[in-house]
């Protein structure tokens, strides 16, 4: 009798591991099946922060981070903060010379209004907002971004500089002339999400605050999309838009979307990057093609690891 129930134990335990490695093959081959109909480059990273399992496809390459980079750019903010350098409460002078175009409420509001740092690092975030990104970033540097980085093992993630200045870097001018604002692969930017989701982001008190403004963030077209709402998941993420700043041999610019975020929920803790580039769909509608890939891969890795704590 024993014998017998130590046989069923083994069995199915062998059943178990086996069932495991066939749900892993069938995540990776959906996530190969989507990026090969995807007309386009595509990078993948994630990792389940609970149990350790990852999957990944052309996480090492290196991409265009477009405004992803500014989760980086939130972290050096945090840094000096905690250094005392430039603390969050201090106040810093909005000018005439400090706006941008693109994304973000800055540019409309009056020269000389004053806000705090902590109030620059969420329009950042949550508004992806570029004239706070340049008020931050020059007072910051892009240099002492950059070495942070390193520090924390992230050698190919970079900014090169301010926001709207292309052809003018700060920092690293032969890699800004093809990566534009900043530069990435899909496995360092998971990393670094998981450094601020682990609380090993400066220390655990700044990790918490980088990852409540990540969570408020607005833009949920990529891989907050088709994640169920409610069961208590909560995500917090950044996201990135941009075109290529060399064309290819066609001479076409192709199209550049990213998408990296904290996915969090019962039983439920992992980090996710996704980045495209060569996108042959230009358009900036909630409907890209880059955007609808980003989500079924998104939905694709939240069915492979969700509930996995439990």
């Amino acid at each position: 009798m024993r014998t017998e129930l130590c046989l069923v134990l083994v069995g199915a335990s062998l059943l178990m591991h086996d069932t495991d490695a066939i749900q892993k093959v069938s995540m990776q081959q959906q996530l190969e099946q989507v990026v090969a109909g995807f007309a386009g480059v595509v990078g993948i990273a994630a990792r389940n922060l609970i149990t350790g399992e990852e999957v990944a496809l052309n996480a090492d390459a290196r991409f265009p981070t477009a405004s992803t980079i500014k989760t980086a750019v939130m972290l050096e903010a945090y840094h000096q903060a905690a250094d005392g350098k430039l603390p969050l409460d201090s106040r810093i002078v909005l000018r005439e010379s400090d706006k941008v175009g693109g994304s973000g409420v800055l540019n409309g509001m009056s020269d000389g209004l004053e806000l705090k740092v902590a109030d620059l690092i969420h329009l950042m975030i949550t508004l992806s907002d570029n004239t706070a990104t340049n008020m931050l970033v020059t007072r910051l540097g892009a240099r002492q971004i950059d070495d942070r980085l390193t520090h924390y093992g992230l050698t190919q993630t970079k900014i090169f500089r301010p926001t709207f200045r292309d052809g003018r870097a700060d920092v690293f001018p032969e890699l800004e002339r093809e990566f534009g604002l900043g530069m990435t692969t899909p496995r360092e930017m998971a990393t670094l999400m998981a450094l601020i989701a682990e609380g090993k982001a400066v220390n655990a008190e700044a990790s918490a605050k980088m990852l409540a403004t990540l969570r408020r963030q607005q833009d949920r077209a990529m891989i907050p999309r088709s994640l169920p709402p409610g069961d208590g998941i909560e995500i917090g993420n950044k996201t990135g838009t941009d075109s290529e700043k060399l064309p290819d041999a066609t001479g076409r610019r192709g199209a550049i979307r990213a998408d990296a975020a904290i996915v969090t929920g019962p039983g439920t803790k992992y980090v996710i990057a996704i980045y495209t580039r060569r996108g042959a769909d230009p358009s900036y509608g909630i409907d890209n093609a880059a955007l609808l890939a980003g989500a079924r891969i998104s939905r694709i890795v939240f069915d492979g690891f969700a509930g996995k704590g439990r």
